[in-house]
């Protein structure tokens, strides 16, 4: 059905709705029996049995399983069984690894709960996107995301984002009034707007027409859904690294296969077992852990209200220098609470907190101002309201308190009108808009025009500084006097004193207009007649403190970005702690002077661990955020409106809100905060540290543990020289990576950070975790293992003889060898202090492997598979002391060379 062809009328009445009323809750309930819920199911889902067969795509698996294959014909029935066993069951845990991950990252789309502003029974409501029907009638403003197929009825300076159906770059303007008889692209239809696309200005409201899988971008392939995942750093880091690894031992390969040939075997026999060693020391599950481990991560993060949307900015978060902070809604919990007002030259207190409207108006004697007797004074509290967009709304089935719908500043001028006595559905009709001149940055003020009793009104707000400066007269108790320069300065002197309380002060005006067909902002913003002024306080969450000082031992830089004005902010960055060295008030920078301001002054201000940049214009956010990137910083920015796109962007680290931050900033960020608060980034950060530390402990136990191996198996055919057989069988090297290693390892990602880990300085991220002082740590750690296993072995084989309890010995001795590494590895300290128990995950995982591996060692039938034999008590000395004494010895090496 082509509704851009139809009139507005004909598509309402198509819908069972009213325009002006929007649908009510027996019509909504009709919709959604006969329509699916609002959202886009994804085309493109991986299923299990595609993760499964991608685990044996390795080159190497399928090396494994022609080497079973190549057994099976030989009629070597039982290794070739428990080749293709342990081909099977590394697939198995492989599989599992992958599709955790995934569903971890799907799950998270769930969290990100989209809201949208509807009209249900003529009252302007908040309701999740998905529970939108066709028929709803639905407020768009500046920044939104638009939630579904929809009509325009009324459109005010409106433009959208289409680039994700017709890919123009350019907003297209729309116009409700538009019509056509003919069949039109997108990118040709101006009364109508899509799901997915963005508002990029102006204000509409639509009716609803089409909703998730019938709109336009469900019944198409949407851009996001075939782009590939990009891969972290440490992710490409590895798998480099796995090739050459790989590379190298197919060399080793060939060299094992040559010697078996001297040693008189078959080429199938030679062959299996030089293959099945190459494999089991190629850290080919390493990629995958890495995956899961970030995976994991990131539901962490989701647990604690940060949203990561790409898994490889996980990594980024542990090396971010500088945050950049916005104050209102990050700082603070953007509740905005009027908490005093000034008119006809007096002060008022206001009761109550948050936006419900309960609470009282109280002059400077304690008397409370009787609601049915304002008279003159109700002028006040109408031109907040009035000059306002912001809607109030009640508690509901989607919020348990009274919320604000549009701008938290805004609603508070509703909340003030409701503790006044006003009923504002009544004052909405008897003052119905004309034209609306939204906030701009320039400006610093907004308007609105409305109509009343064949009179029309201008209803302007904004800051104390920008009404002033359009004032000539004042409003005292009705009577209209005119507004000395001498008044003004005493106003402005009378607001300081509150900003410097950290209160925020909004100035209101009104101007009487005459009647003509259309306003120029000059008509409405000048000459007005000044009412008086209110006082907003909007606290810092009140985790924002131990955030603060957290951050500037973790040796990171905190930039307040700001529009209040700097005595407002420097109030706030003291009751926050947000403060330089010796407790100095931060470097403060306003907007008017950042123009004159050289780079290279800029940069010598940030050297200072605490700035606040006050008044500044989204231009001024990105200068700063770009030029602090150019120096090398890794900066995490936050942003919540349309304006601040560009900086969400720029950033390493663009961090959007999510309650209250716009659909454009949220899609140009790279996390999203859950609960719009700072303190959670300082979480992220910690949890990126954390992240890291534990990835970097898996590679390098992981890689020592495949020197091990190599290491063993080496000294195993340079005793076959001198008469001793080999130390170790391939089938037991698969056996380590399973049982010994791989458990362990993928619970080392639960470890928690270290005391030390939010006071070190943060880590470059250019930096490689595989340096030259690593590797030969890691070559270090594994030799030290198979050499020991393989000292054992021939301990136990010279005197007692018995093949098969030997090299179990030497099996048991790698896999404990292994245990001292992980253990001493996973923790710059004591490796086993306190740390040891922090992770009970892993002591599970340990016992989980130790049963294992006695069960391997005691059960008949695992020994004749597994070519193992049941060790005596006084055999186990030989594991034992090689595990303490490895212990021991990499426990040396750390004191001497921390943290490789």
């Amino acid at each position: 059905m082509a509704f851009y062809k139809q009139q507005i009328d004909e598509v309402v009445h198509q819908l069972e709705s009213n325009s002006t009323n929007g649908l009510n809750e027996r019509a909504v309930k009709s919709a959604r029996q006969k329509y699916d819920r609002n959202v886009l199911k994804a085309t493109n889902s991986i299923h299990a049995f595609k993760i499964l067969l991608r685990q044996f795509t390795s080159p190497l698996v399928l090396i494994l399983i022609v080497a079973s294959a190549v057994s099976y014909y030989l009629a070597q029935y039982r290794d070739a069984s428990i080749l293709l066993v342990i081909v099977v069951l590394n697939a198995l845990i492989g599989f599992y690894q992958e599709w955790k991950s995934e569903n971890i990252l799907a799950s998270l789309r769930s969290l990100v709960v989209d809201k949208c502003n509807v009209i249900r029974d003529g009252k302007l409501i908040e309701i999740p996107v998905e529970e939108l029907v066709p028929g709803d009638v639905v407020k768009l403003n500046e920044g939104d995301g638009i939630p579904a197929d929809i009509r325009l009825i009324t459109s005010n300076n409106y433009a959208a984002n289409e680039f994700i159906l017709t890919g123009e770059s350019l907003p297209a303007n729309k116009d409700h009034l538009f019509t056509t008889d003919k069949t039109l692209p997108f990118a040709e239809i101006k009364n109508c707007v899509y799901m997915g696309t963005t508002v990029a200005r102006g204000e509409a409201t639509g009716i609803v027409y089409a909703t998730g899988i019938q709109t336009e971008i469900g019944k198409i392939s949407t851009t996001s859904e075939k782009i590939k995942p990009v891969d972290a750093p440490i992710q490409v880091e590895i798998a480099n690294v796995a090739k050459k690894l790989t590379y190298a031992t197919i060399v080793i390969a060939a060299v094992l296969f040559t010697i078996r040939l001297f040693m008189q075997d078959t080429v199938a026999l030679a062959l299996v077992f030089s293959v099945s060693v190459a494999a089991a020391m190629v850290p080919e599950g390493l990629p995958a852990e890495i995956s899961m481990a970030l995976a994991l991560a990131v539901g962490r993060l989701a647990k604690r209200k940060a949203i990561v949307k790409k898994i490889a900015s996980a990594q980024t978060l542990g090396s971010a220098t500088v945050i950049a902070s916005d104050k209102t809604g990050t700082i603070t919990r953007n509740e905005m609470t009027i908490t005093g007002c000034y008119f006809s030259m007096k002060s008022f207190m206001v009761d109550g907190l948050g936006y419900n409207p309960a609470g009282d108006i109280k002059d400077e004697q304690g008397a409370t101002l009787q609601k049915n007797s304002l008279g003159d004074l109700k002028i006040f509290f109408l031109s907040g309201f009035l000059s306002s967009k912001g809607k109030l709304g009640a508690p509901d089935k989607n919020h348990h308190d009274w919320y604000s719908i549009g701008d938290p500043t805004e609603t508070s001028f509703a909340t003030l009108a409701m503790k006044a006595g006003f009923k504002l559905d009544e004052i909405e009709k008897e003052y119905p808009s004309v034209k609306v001149f939204s906030f701009d940055s320039f400006r610093k003020r907004a308007t609105i025009i409305r109509s009343h009793n064949n009179k029309v009104i201008s209803f302007v707000k904004g800051s104390i500084e920008s009404i002033l400066s359009i004032s000539t007269k004042s409003d005292v108790n009705g009577t209209i006097t005119e507004l000395t320069e001498a008044q003004k300065k005493e106003i402005l002197a009378s607001s300081a004193t509150f900003s410097e309380k950290a209160l925020r002060v909004i100035a209101i005006g009104y101007k009487d207009l005459d009647s003509k067909a259309e306003y120029s902002l000059d008509d409405a913003e000048k000459d007005i007649t000044f009412a008086g002024f209110v006082t907003m306080f909007d606290p810092p969450h009140k985790e924002v403190k131990a955030a603060i000082e957290t951050v500037f031992k973790a040796h990171l830089k905190v930039f307040m970005i700001t529009g209040d004005n700097e005595v407002t902010a420097k109030a706030i960055s003291q009751n926050i702690g947000l403060m330089n060295e010796g407790d100095a008030y931060p470097t403060v920078i306003k907007g008017a002077d950042l123009a004159s301001t050289t780079d290279d002054q800029l940069k010598e201000i940030f050297k200072n661990r605490a700035v606040i940049f006050s008044r500044v214009s989204p231009d001024d956010k990105f200068r700063i955020v770009d030029l602090l990137m150019k120096e090398g910083e890794i900066v995490a920015v936050t942003g919540d409106g349309v304006n601040d796109t560009l900086s969400l962007k720029r950033a390493d680290i663009g961090v959007a809100m999510g309650k209250n931050g716009s659909k454009v900033a949220q899609e140009a960020a790279n996390m999203i905060l859950l609960d719009d608060n700072f303190a959670t980034i300082v979480v992220a950060v910690k949890e990126g540290r954390t992240i890291f530390r534990n990835l970097e402990k898996t590679i390098k136990t992981n890689l020592s543990s495949n020197i091990a191996e190599l290491t063993c198996v080496l000294f195993g055919f340079t005793g076959i020289f001198f008469g001793v057989p080999i130390s170790i069988l391939a089938v037991q090297i698969l056996l380590i990576d399973i049982v010994g290693e791989l458990f362990p390892l993928i619970m080392l990602t639960y470890d928690p950070p270290e005391k030390s880990m939010m006071v070190d300085p943060p880590r470059n991220p250019k930096d490689k975790i595989l340096t030259k002082e690593v590797m030969k740590s890691i070559v270090f750690s594994g030799t030290v293992v198979g050499l020991f296993a393989y000292v054992a072995f021939l301990i136990s084989y010279l005197s007692q003889h018995q093949y098969e309890r030997a090299i179990t010995i030497t099996f048991v001795s790698v896999t404990f060898g292994q245990y001292a590494n992980l253990l001493s590895r996973r923790t710059y300290g004591n490796a086993l202090g306190k740390y040891l128990f922090s992770n009970k995950h892993l002591l599970w995982a340990f016992a989980f492997s130790i049963s294992c591996l006695l069960l391997i060692v005691y059960v008949p039938v695992l020994n004749l598979y597994f070519h193992t034999a049941p060790l005596h008590v006084l055999d186990w000395i030989l594991p034992i002391a090689a595990f303490a004494i490895s212990l021991l010895i990499y426990e040396l090496l750390k004191k001497r060379k921390p943290k490789v």
